[in-house]
């Protein structure tokens, strides 16, 4: 994901440095909360399953892209660490970045055919995304995108920083630019709309089952599990639809819009369109993946719900204790208070039981 023009040093100024705070800023943010969502997934019974493990791979996947332009790229901006902008260190760094994006945009599109077979083929489901196959797709997924960035390097497309243009810059002199459009822009956009066409067809299929539901009728219970397991659904489906569009734009902007705003290279100091061009192509392609975990935290409340849950927790054991010692056991209570604390209890047992199902079906 980078423009071809020269590589050349420049004195870092003021300007240069402003940009830099920028890159670290928005890339820390995708640090901690890719960072969040990759180490406390595991706690969500809900996400326990397939879906939660592919969703794990695309937060890694992202926090290491936003960890080098946080760590490395952005502070050799702002202190203009001449060594880290030697092309042999600077390519490595950028083909990982490549690297990263690549286990995101896959990891998007088998999320959504994993939406996908989960509604059009709920009973095979859980034959198909295995504990064991879904560990295939996350090696195969790794696997696939460190081999396919060393393609780019086996034809000479290797990438420096460019303190000018504030970007990942692909050397003129020895890359064949043609290698770039295809391996970047049309694999991408290829990819983005395939899965627009699955999340398309996953959610026609939603709405029908939906409807078919609400005119059969159901039990109260059953009606109850239904309208739970659709809603989670429902969220689980509008999240990665909304990823993709971000990941659609991004490209939009990068491959085309960007083009409305030339930087040129003599004047680029001055240059009225440095920062447009900075904000349509480098900001935007960290800022998809700090979105990425942004929508998964806004579309699961499940992971707000594990930020507080040492304070919760810690609430209810002092409530506890309170209870304990101001309010005695009373010989002369009653048989029936007894058994409603005590259904209570099951009941809270049976809903808590029924979360982690509807975890493992999903």
């Amino acid at each position: 994901m980078a423009k071809s023009v020269e590589l050349q040093h420049t004195t870092v100024e003021t300007v240069d440095r402003w940009a830099a705070i920028v890159i670290f800023i928005t890339a820390l943010i995708g640090v901690l909360v890719n960072g969040f969502i990759g180490i406390y997934i595991h706690r969500l019974p809900i996400l326990r399953n397939s879906f939660g493990r592919l969703l794990q791979l695309q937060a890694i996947g992202d926090c290491v892209f936003g960890c080098v332009w946080a760590f490395y790229f952005a502070p050799t901006l702002f202190f203009d660490i001449r060594p880290f902008q030697d092309l042999a260190i600077a390519s490595r760094f950028a083909q990982l970045c490549l690297i990263c994006y690549d286990i995101s945009i896959y990891s998007h599109l088998i999320i959504s055919i994993n939406r996908f077979i989960s509604l059009y083929f709920p009973t095979h489901y859980s034959g198909i995304f295995t504990d064991k196959f879904t560990n295939g797709l996350v090696i195969f997924t790794v696997v696939f995108s460190f081999a396919f960035s060393w393609f780019l390097v086996a034809v000479d497309c290797l990438m420096g920083f460019s303190i000018r243009r504030w970007m990942l810059d692909y050397q003129l002199d020895r890359c064949n630019l043609i290698y770039v459009h295809y391996a970047e822009f049309w694999r991408g956009l290829i990819l983005i709309a395939i899965f627009a066409v699955v999340n398309a067809l996953t959610f026609t299929r939603m709405h029908f089952v939906n409807n078919r539901k609400r005119i059969q009728g159901q039990s109260t219970y059953e009606s109850i599990q239904q309208m739970k397991r659709r809603a989670v659904e429902r969220t689980f489906i509008q999240q990665v639809t909304l990823q993709g569009i971000i990941y659609a734009i991004e490209l939009i902007t990068y491959f085309y819009v960007a083009v409305a705003f030339p930087v040129d290279d003599e004047t680029i100091q001055t240059d009225s369109n440095r920062w447009p061009n900075f904000l349509l192509t480098t900001y935007a392609w960290i800022s998809v993946h700090t979105l990425d975990g942004l929508v998964t935290l806004a579309f699961n409340r499940q992971f707000r719900r594990v930020l507080t849950t040492p304070f919760r927790s810690h609430s209810k054991t002092s409530d506890g204790n309170m209870k304990t010692h101001s309010h005695l056991p009373v010989s002369g209570q009653s048989h029936a208070s007894r058994t409603t604390s005590s259904s209570g209890l099951k009941n809270e047992t049976l809903l808590k039981v029924r979360g982690v199902e509807l975890g493992e079906q999903l």
